[in-house]
């Protein structure tokens, strides 16, 4: 099921009965780009250790608690400001064993306004592996802490042979003196007012699970209101084929 709920303060950041659906985008291709290994996903959500910024008004946008191998996780996020709040994000997700299934979730409290140029942090396929998704996440805030003016991200990328490995960039092109030009492991972007006051990372607690949701934290009070914190919701990965057994001759 997708999530785009408000949920009730409390350490864990567990959710309440409250659920709603919130605009979903659909993006698809004529042919499914499906892999060698199917993943799943295992276990309940698990919330990252920490959040990424400062918490207030919490709200998950995800699907952190399929049940099936038709199972999502997020890819990257983006933010879009008004009047100088940042009160828009999307949360992009990827089927993990079709990359033509993608999902764009939204939460927006911009008092339905025009909105400025949107920042980004996503592995997107044309710079990145295929299968690369959210392990952990950071944001950038201004000089006073109240607002997120930059976001990134650090992933994992699933093998062909089912299991974790780590994000490889694609070539983007040259730059001085032939050296070419690799995406980043940690793809960032910011504002001019992020003056570089990154905040801690907001991770997956194992070294086996991806991003399956998004926990956003806004300020109260009356439209545009800020995005202030960022977390997560991780599950476990593993493979659908049988292990190994015995030492082949």
């Amino acid at each position: 099921m997708i999530y785009n709920r408000p949920i009730h303060k409390s350490p864990a950041l567990t959710c309440p009965s409250l659920v709603f659906l919130t605009l979903t985008l659909v993006t698809t291709v004529a042919q499914a780009d499906r892999y060698g290994t199917d993943v799943r996903l295992t276990g309940t959500p698990v919330p990252s250790e920490e959040i990424s910024g400062f918490r207030g008004t919490a709200f998950e946008l995800g699907i952190p608690d399929s049940e099936s191998v038709d199972e999502y996780a997020v890819a990257g996020l983006t933010s879009e400001e008004r009047k100088d709040h940042p009160c828009y994000v999307s949360v992009k997700t990827e089927n993990l064993n079709d990359s033509s299934k993608k999902l764009d979730l939204q939460k927006a409290f911009c008092d339905g306004k025009d909105r400025s140029k949107r920042i980004e942090a996503s592995y997107l396929d044309s710079s990145y592996d295929t299968r690369s998704f959210v392990t952990g996440v950071r944001v950038c805030m201004n000089n006073d802490n109240t607002r997120v003016k930059g976001l990134q991200v650090r992933g994992a990328t699933i093998t062909d042979a089912g299991r974790i490995g780590p994000v490889a960039g694609k070539i983007q092109g040259q730059v001085s003196g032939g050296l070419k030009h690799v995406a980043p492991e940690e793809p960032k972007s910011d504002r001019p007012n992020c003056n570089n006051n990154w905040k801690r990372w907001a991770v997956c607690p194992g070294s086996n699970q991806v991003a399956t949701a998004v926990v956003l934290h806004f300020e109260a009070g009356k439209e545009p209101r800020s995005l202030t914190g960022i977390g997560l919701q991780c599950r476990t990965l593993e493979s659908t084929e049988p292990p190994v057994v015995g030492t082949p001759f």
